[in-house]
Order: structure tokens, then C-alpha cells, then sequence
């Protein structure tokens, strides 16, 4: 029998989680040199390297990426022991760690708070928001458990990862009601008016080109912002019209401080991803939450 030394395998799991020794140290209370002199002696003990160091970092081999899986599995175990004698503790120490992406409504994410809030009432939620770039590599890193992007991006991460489409949102040309009157025939009328929309790289945006290229309407394009809630602000301070998922606007369009320039759908949405790892987190809560979420919940509109 291989003799492991089960501090240092947490010590290695905490590290290829942090990405970095000096991060890991931190969160372990350990000098560096003491922790890499401990990855050191577990990588002896076990025969292989496990961990690739750089400038930048450490990255998994491909024997440290089974070394990781194997302690996703034991500290989930060893977590399901302080479920099954202490649950209390367990409910204390569930924290989902969100990351969301710029251009998705506040609304997704409330209604993604409610649903985990339902399942345990103790959950803490602590959210990243950015660029999806940013965001995947915090989920690579396993500094995020869970991901809301409109990009899937799970097959740029390798097979431990896995997305979900959880819904897709109507997306429509709005603006101020003194700015719609100026635009009675949709689309042409939009080569009139100055427009709000996402970044180039916005996969909604790149439909939005696409659908003017094919009415052949040349526009004047004010702003571009990866914020949903930033155009909208715009949008109600008259600046332009607005390319918007239904859900932001959903309000505004009741009230009609902002209207819809066309009757019909025309046919662009806004795509909801949810990415995770696969492996079962070690908090019992946590995994069912993140169960939950990639199986049952759906987006209303």
C-alpha cells in the first residue's frame, strides 16, 4: 500500500484550485516554500508529477487531473460525513460561487437566487460579474461553481465541464416614445436613428448585424457596451434605440417609458447558458442546488 499523506492531498487539491502556490499558501496559512516542498513529497509518494509550474501559475497534468478528480471525490465524501452527523454546519458553510456574464438580465439572475433559495434558505450566494472570457477561467480555476453566460463555452474547457441551454430571450429594437415616432416603418426607419447595442462579439449582436445587413439598412451606431443595464439606462434618456432581451425591458414596456419599433418577433434571442463542472461538489447543499439548476430550472419570461 502507497503511503498518502491526506494533509497533502488537500494541499495539492486547494493549490489546483487557487492556480497558484503563493494564492494556495495564503489560504492555508503556509509559507510557500513549506507548501511547495509538501506537493513535493505527495508527487514522490505517488510516482508522477502532478502539477506543471510557471510564471503564471500550475496547471494539472494529466495524472494530477486523476489525482484531482480522486480528491473532488474524497472531500466529498468527507463532506457528506459532516452533513450526515453535523447538517447544521454543513447548511452554514454552503456558499455558490456565481459568476455572470455582462449582457444577462438582472431578472435571469433573480429568478436563479429565488430558485436556489428555495432549495435551502442558509445558502450564501457570492457573484463575479464580466466577460465570459474572465469568467471561464475562474471556472477553470475552480474559483466559480457555476456560470450564467449567453455563450457556451463548456467545449473550450474539456470534458469535466458541462453546460446547459436553460432559455432563450426575445430580443427587440426599443426606444423612448418621442424616438418611435420617428421611425414608423420598421426596419428602414432605423437608418434614421442613432443605436445602443451589445459589443461586436456578443453573439445577440452578431444576429443583430446580421438582420440588418439582410434588410440592407445602413444605421449610425452610437454606443456598444457589454451591459444590458447600461443601454437601458441610455435608452431611457432618449440616446437611441435600443437592441434589448424582453426581460430587461419587461417593465419599462408595461409602463411605456420605452416601446417596442416593431409588432412582430423578429426572430433574435438572447441564449441562456449555465456551465459546471461535473464532478459533484463536496457541500451535500451546494450539489443539489447546482443538480437543480442544470436538470429542473427554466427561465420565465
Amino acid at each position: 500500500m502507497i503511503p498518502v499523506n491526506y494533509h497533502h492531498l488537500y494541499y495539492f487539491w486547494i493549490t489546483a484550485k487557487a492556480g497558484r502556490i503563493g494564492e494556495a499558501a495564503r489560504e492555508l496559512y503556509l509559507a510557500q516554500p513549506t507548501l511547495s516542498l509538501q506537493l513535493k513529497q505527495l508527487e514522490r509518494a505517488l510516482g508522477n508529477q502532478l502539477l506543471v509550474r510557471s510564471r503564471k501559475g500550475v496547471k494539472l497534468t494529466p495524472e494530477g487531473r486523476i489525482a484531482f478528480d480522486y480528491c473532488e471525490r474524497i472531500f466529498s465524501q468527507g463532506a457528506e460525513l459532516v452533513a450526515a452527523l453535523r447538517p447544521e454546519q454543513a447548511q452554514r458553510a454552503a456558499i455558490l460561487r456565481l459568476g455572470v456574464a455582462g449582457p444577462i438580465s438582472r431578472h435571469v439572475v433573480l429568478q436563479l437566487l429565488e430558485h436556489a433559495q428555495k432549495i435551502s434558505r442558509e445558502v450564501r450566494i457570492s457573484i463575479l460579474g464580466g466577460p465570459f472570457d474572465n469568467l471561464r477561467e475562474q471556472l477553470e480555476k475552480h474559483k466559480l461553481d457555476f456560470v450564467v453566460s449567453t455563450t457556451d463555452f463548456s467545449s473550450q474547457m474539456g470534458v469535466e465541464f458541462r453546460s446547459r441551454l436553460a432559455g432563450a430571450i426575445p430580443i427587440c429594437f426599443v426606444a423612448i416614445p418621442r424616438l418611435k415616432a420617428r421611425a414608423p416603418r420598421f426596419p428602414a426607419d432605423l437608418s434614421k436613428l442613432p443605436l445602443l447595442l451589445m459589443a461586436p462579439e456578443n453573439p445577440v449582436r452578431k444576429d443583430v448585424d446580421l438582420f440588418l445587413c439582410r434588410h440592407k439598412i445602413s444605421v449610425s451606431v452610437a454606443t456598444e457596451i457589454e451591459d444590458s443595464e447600461l443601454i437601458r439606462f441610455l435608452a431611457l434618456r432618449g440616446q437611441g434605440v435600443a437592441t434589448m432581451d424582453a426581460l430587461t425591458v419587461r417593465e419599462d414596456l408595461k409602463s411605456r417609458r420605452l416601446m417596442k419599433l416593431h409588432r412582430k418577433d423578429i426572430g433574435i434571442r438572447q441564449n441562456v447558458w449555465f456551465v459546471c463542472g461535473r464532478h459533484p461538489k463536496p457541500n451535500p447543499v451546494l450539489r443539489r442546488i447546482i443538480q437543480s439548476l442544470m436538470e429542473r430550472f427554466s427561465i420565465k419570461i
